[in-house]
């Protein structure tokens, strides 16, 4: 797949990022000033290493003019599809958040990022499908919120909401 690249909105001539989750600083002159007066730098072009932001995998860069720090799949959509419709999020479609290639982009919603978790067999938060129908049953057997708590690893509020159906509700 050939590597295409485009400026990122708000960073125009300064970075661009490509299809396949790679973020480049252009090569310009940066003027500045110092004790000893005024300058001016040609800084090279560059490939930037991101690194981690979160404790889910994402990968983040900084990026100057104004200096914020980034998260590289927001930046990859934003440049080649654009900004998110309310309510829409980033999503990786294959379950791999350091992924940041178009291909495995998306914008959905919440839900569908926790039906995704789901789908590859992974548990969103603490508790899986698999928990979610143990907690139930257990329910069903009279089994206090305390004790599936402490079975699965979550306080008893959490428990209280699967039961009162604040949460999981859409899972059958």
């Amino acid at each position: 797949m050939e590597e295409i690249w485009k400026d990122i909105p708000g960073y125009e001539g300064k970075y661009q990022v490509s299809n396949m989750g790679r973020v480049k600083s252009l090569s310009r002159i940066i003027y500045g000033r110092n004790q000893y007066g005024s300058f001016e730098w040609r800084s090279p072009e560059i490939i930037l290493r991101p690194g981690r932001m979160d404790k889910y995998g994402h990968m983040s860069v900084v990026l100057n003019g104004p200096r914020k720090s980034r998260l590289v799949h927001q930046l990859v959509m934003l440049a080649f599809v654009g900004e998110a419709p309310e309510g829409m999020y980033v999503l990786h479609s294959n379950g791999d958040a350091s992924d940041n290639r178009l291909s495995n982009l998306r914008y959905d919603t919440q839900s569908e990022n926790v039906l995704d978790v789901f789908r590859q067999g992974k548990a969103w938060k603490k508790l899986t499908v698999e928990d979610v129908g143990g907690i139930r049953f257990g329910l069903s057997c009279g089994m206090s919120c305390t004790e599936l708590g402490r079975m699965f690893g979550v306080g008893h509020q959490a428990i209280s909401k699967i039961k009162n159906g604040e949460r999981y509700q859409w899972l059958e």
